[in-house]
């Protein structure tokens, strides 16, 4: 009778869910019509109903997903999976470092091959720097933290891997903010990445943007303003983004956290020349960009989510889409273009940017048979998952099925 009474009544207040999930508008017979009645949608409308508003509900979840994490380090959250030492990871992150989904050096050569033609010509028809950046991944600067069952000792040749030599081989403008978070690891002085997140912690995005504005500052030439480490404050209570993972896996009780740092920052720009800057970006970028590191050291700041629609509104009805602006004239107006992507986005090579900019430049690409097949398969969550179940059952490598599909 406790739940129903309280489902009803609502006398006690519960701490509510994190997480994106539907919720369903609670029913009352008022709801009732014949027709409803005789296609099922009465009776399914009311069962849901009285599931998500039964008494307790919120707290009955927790200790369910209390228990199944406890005792068999099983996670009630999409794409989640548990490391070793308690360490949470977004399992993407975890299939491209050990290579599960490499696309191959043939459509990887091809793909970079283009940035390097688009790279070139915005410098040379509009004196605009295109950079791009490899955001780390958490799977790449803590391997030893990925369970058994993922066979990391057959770990292959990542996308991100074959991206940064073959970039490097084209002498593209790229900063390898992965390679760089990997050295870190073992040398910095405060955690690079929280073990309940999927991105960067705050210390590790401020040491990130305080790199980025260097890499921007050689490669243009431009006198950027410079981040000034003020002050360090430390705190096991996780702020910011510092738990990303943890929160929708809505446990009952928190998991035990390493001490983190939090700078405070201050941007002089004073005598300073401050660029106007477009950045595409995932969601890596959140966090600089809501730390209004971008818009101070620069004088304009566009981010464009996935190169689909425009941060902050980037979800829902009320979506900001680029291709609804006239996106030409912005990209023309920029001193300098960011493409920043982490290995787990790798598999999208960069979000086919390259289509987006042909009218601009005035060029046309030529797709290889193989290089169509390949976009067609990567872009397409259907094809890729069950292309992604299929090897990893097999232990086939991914690569070699994408030439056989």
């Amino acid at each position: 009778m406790a739940p129903l009474l309280v489902g009803i009544t609502h006398i006690v207040k519960e701490r509510p869910l994190d997480g994106t999930f539907v919720n369903e508008p609670k029913r009352t017979l008022k709801y009732f019509t014949w027709e409803r009645w005789f296609n099922d949608a009465f009776q399914v409308a009311m069962e849901k109903s009285a599931s998500q508003n039964t008494g307790f509900r919120n707290t009955l979840i927790r200790i369910y997903n209390q228990i199944n994490y406890s005792l068999f380090k099983k996670v009630n959250a999409e794409k989640t999976v548990v490391g070793k030492d308690n360490y949470l990871f977004e399992e993407g992150y975890i299939i491209d470092y050990l290579g599960r989904n490499f696309m191959g050096e043939k459509f990887i050569l091809e793909n970079s091959q283009r940035m390097k033609v688009i790279q070139d010509c915005f410098f040379d028809q509009f004196g605009i720097h295109l950079l791009f950046v490899f955001e780390p991944g958490k799977a790449s600067v803590y391997p030893e933290k990925i369970r058994d069952e993922y066979f990391p000792e057959r770990k292959t040749t990542s996308n991100y891997e074959k991206y940064a030599e073959v970039f490097s081989d084209l002498n593209m403008k790229f900063l390898d903010l992965n390679a760089y978070f990997k050295t870190l690891k073992d040398t910095c002085q405060y955690p690079v990445y929280p073990a309940t997140g999927v991105h960067w912690s705050t210390y590790g995005m401020h040491l990130a943007a305080d790199t980025l504005l260097r890499f921007i500052k050689l490669q243009t030439s431009f006198d950027l303003p410079l981040l000034s480490w003020d002050t360090v404050t430390y705190s096991n209570t996780l702020k910011d983004i510092d738990f990303d993972l943890e929160k929708p896996m809505n446990l009952l009780f928190q998991i035990p956290h390493q001490t983190l740092a939090y700078p405070k920052i201050s941007i002089d720009t004073h005598g300073t020349f401050r660029p106007k800057v477009l950045t595409i970006a995932d969601s890596y970028y959140w966090s600089i960009y809501d730390h209004k590191i971008p818009h101070r050291a620069f004088s304009s700041n566009d981010f464009w989510y996935y190169n689909n629609t425009i941060y902050p509104n980037i979800w829902g009805e009320n979506a900001d889409y680029i291709s609804s602006t006239n996106f030409a004239e912005t990209i023309k107006e920029q001193d300098v273009i960011l493409v920043m992507i982490t290995e787990a986005n790798m598999y999208r090579a960069f979000w086919k940017i390259e289509e987006r900019f042909e009218d601009i430049l005035n060029i046309k690409f030529k797709s290889s048979k193989h290089y169509q097949k390949v976009q067609e398969i990567m872009f397409n969550d259907i094809y890729y998952n069950a292309l992604l179940e299929y090897t990893r059952l097999r232990f086939i490598p991914f690569d070699e099925a994408l030439e056989k599909f």
